[in-house]
């Protein structure tokens, strides 16, 4: 899902001092698998869905959960300590975005773009395989792919590459035709 530039903004705050301690390529690699751990139970259960966006809990209810969490997971002392900020701050709500950021960070360092994919429809693994290649063509880098689905799009595709935007959905067209005729009507 695309993430709001403020939230991005915030989460790269994060990221940033995540890895501003990092030593070791060992270190960084176990950031970078807690992160993606961390993202996928969140993306698999509506109950830790809650719990990290729920403002009824208290920053204490919130650091003893996330505590139990850590320990389960074997998450790394830096992951935790950053989520622990995190539920000081009151920004529990932004892990998902955090763990992007992360992919992103380490995509950057070697070389890679990440480029997010939304369609209306569910692209298949070639369709997508062949986007990444086009794209991977047109940029001159590797690039890894997210793909969303957003049914309000009607049709087409929208592509995010870094901070490049290519709208080629219907509904941006369709926009854009209501805009330029109540601009001749007006």
């Amino acid at each position: 899902m695309a993430h709001k530039q403020g939230q991005i903004k915030i989460a790269k705050s994060y990221v940033s001092a995540l890895f501003s301690a990092v030593t070791t390529k060992k270190d960084s690699d176990a950031i970078v698998k807690d992160m993606n751990d961390i993202d996928a139970m969140i993306a698999g259960s509506t109950d830790l869905q809650n719990f990290i966006q729920s403002p009824l809990l208290s920053v204490a209810d919130h650091k003893a959960g996330l505590e139990k969490l850590a320990k389960k997971a074997k998450l790394s002392d830096a992951v935790t300590n950053m989520m622990m900020v995190m539920a000081d701050n009151r920004r529990l709500s932004l892990l998902p975005v955090v763990a992007s950021e992360v992919r992103n960070f380490i995509n950057q360092q070697s070389g890679t773009i990440s480029v997010t994919i939304t369609t209306a429809h569910k692209l298949t693994a070639a369709d997508l395989k062949k986007i990444a290649n086009d794209l991977k063509g047109a940029l001159g880098q590797d690039v890894t792919t997210q793909a969303f689905i957003d049914e309000t799009l009607i049709g087409g595709v929208v592509i995010q590459a870094g901070s490049t935007l290519i709208d080629g959905s219907v509904k941006a067209k369709l926009n854009q035709l209501e805009r330029e005729l109540t601009r001749k009507t007006a």
